[in-house]
């Protein structure tokens, strides 16, 4: 009997299989074989697929899980780029795969429906040694892959009724899953005395030049690495620098019960960390409101700050701003947080974590919405709010002599482009980069990611040589 389900397919093929054919038959099917025996089937199984046919010059291959579908295409084509070539060193093999999920019919061990044929599709149209995955499967995989994506932009495929977006696995930037836990288990929780006696939790991860992450919004260090908007921050940073981040006061593991909350507490709070961490001057990482305060300790320790990245920043708060529908929409917050910050339907954190990063996978805004409540209390993220609220950096940021990356997504509906575009535009030495996404900070499945990335590298290396 005839069953549904929900699957993730990969359906892959040889490149050039007709043509190798030609070259010798029998060399070809014996490399093919050694491919599905010892590298295919194996991987499958350690990732909990189901090869579901062979058809000479391919597969089909069944997931439950879309992360396990992406995680074994990336894995096989790794594999697959050190086999030995064919024919007397003149020939490589290469395969090419195509991810896509959805539901499908199961009948006599066989599988059938759209998602076999949107996989088939995708595979077809991917390049040599290449994976393209439908948006639905990066979604579905969520984020702490240890997986690069790169956006292809909108396509349309013959009998496929809608446009789908595509991704390609970028297979020769793979990090290592085993990797990313060791960072997270290596790092230790250090305290710094700010100048009015609260304890900063902070720590540092990775070796080489320092960046240090500024306060931005609320945390806790030792959950970072499952959430969805700075995992891949930490592990990519981690990779080329010594990245000191910390909890801001009233946060995570430093002082809850404290004497105040301002801009100027911010600002002093990160120079406690930079001298608790004996950094004399690096490149400060911004994310959000983050970005303000770094500006201010640029412009008050100038001599400390080499460069800043500035991700979905803004100089003007929503209390400060002209337009009167932030203003209400900044005191509606303020009293929403200190009501229902910690209902145990968590609805409020639902939509900070819909607003901060929309395209994480729905279980990872989930699980952000649920670790809010363990970093901070009512009372004080609803007093935090209202210090974010009332930030104006305008005035200073004329004078702050650091370069500077802008970087902000067209659609962000935590606070708008406009507010990253003013930033840049009152900056002297500001570089202005935009991205076609709806996030606030972009998840590590977000098509923009890859690139806002590799800006920061690129951004990060001219700080090390100025």
């Amino acid at each position: 009997m005839a069953q549904r389900r929900l699957s993730s397919i990969l359906a892959m093929d040889v490149v050039g299989y007709s043509r190798l054919m030609q070259k010798g038959r029998d060399e070809l099917l014996h490399a093919l074989d050694v491919l599905f025996r010892t590298t295919i089937r194996p991987t499958v199984k350690a990732q909990s697929g189901r090869v579901v046919k062979l058809m000479g010059d391919g597969a089909i291959v069944e997931f439950g899980s879309a992360r396990d579908a992406v995680l074994c295409a990336t894995e096989i084509q790794k594999q697959v780029s050190s086999v030995p070539a064919l024919y007397d060193d003149t020939e490589r093999l290469w395969l090419r795969m195509g991810i896509h999920a959805g539901d499908v019919t199961v009948s006599e061990g066989d599988i059938f429906g759209e998602a076999v044929n949107v996989a088939a599709r995708l595979e077809a149209a991917a390049p040599e040694g290449g994976v393209f995955v439908s948006k639905l499967v990066t979604d579905l995989a969520g984020s702490g892959l240890p997986v690069q994506f790169q956006n292809e932009g909108t396509h349309r495929f013959k009998n496929i009724e809608h446009p789908l977006q595509i991704l390609s696995i970028v297979v020769d930037q793979v990090g290592s899953a085993p990797e990313a836990l060791n960072v997270e288990r290596g790092h230790d929780i250090r305290f710094a005395k700010s100048s009015d006696g609260v304890m900063l939790a902070w720590t540092a991860v990775g070796e080489g030049s320092p960046v240090v992450r500024a306060p931005a919004w609320i945390s806790r260090l030792d959950m970072d690495f499952r959430l969805p908007h700075l995992a891949h921050f930490i592990t990519s940073l981690s990779n080329t620098h010594k990245f000191i981040r910390f909890d801001a006061r009233g946060n995570g593991l430093s002082d809850r019960d404290i004497p105040d909350i301002s801009f100027d507490t911010m600002i002093e709070d990160l120079r406690a960390v930079f001298d608790a961490a004996e950094v004399e001057r690096a490149p400060i990482l911004g994310m959000s409101q983050g970005c303000a305060v770094a500006a201010a300790f640029a412009a008050r320790f100038p001599e400390r700050i080499s460069g800043i990245v500035m991700v979905g920043g803004f100089p003007l708060g929503r209390s400060k701003r002209p337009v009167k529908r932030d203003q209400e929409k900044a005191s509606a917050m303020q009293t929403m947080m200190k009501v229902g910050w910690d209902d145990d339907y968590p609805s409020l954190r639902d939509m900070m974590a819909d607003m901060i990063v929309p395209l994480a996978s729905v279980e990872d805004r989930r699980q952000f919405a649920e670790a809010m409540r363990d970093m901070v209390t009512p009372e004080v993220v609803s007093s935090y709010r209202k210090v974010i609220d009332e930030i104006d950096v305008t005035d200073i940021l004329p004078d702050i002599q650091a370069p500077c990356l802008v970087l902000h997504c067209d659609g962000d509906r935590m606070h708008p482009v406009e507010q990253g575009r003013l930033m840049a535009s009152l900056l002297p030495e500001a570089r202005f980069v935009t991205y076609e996404s709806s996030s606030h900070i972009p998840s590590a499945n977000d098509p923009c990611w890859p690139l806002m990335n590799a800006e920061i590298e690129r951004f990060l290396k001219q700080c090390r040589a100025s």
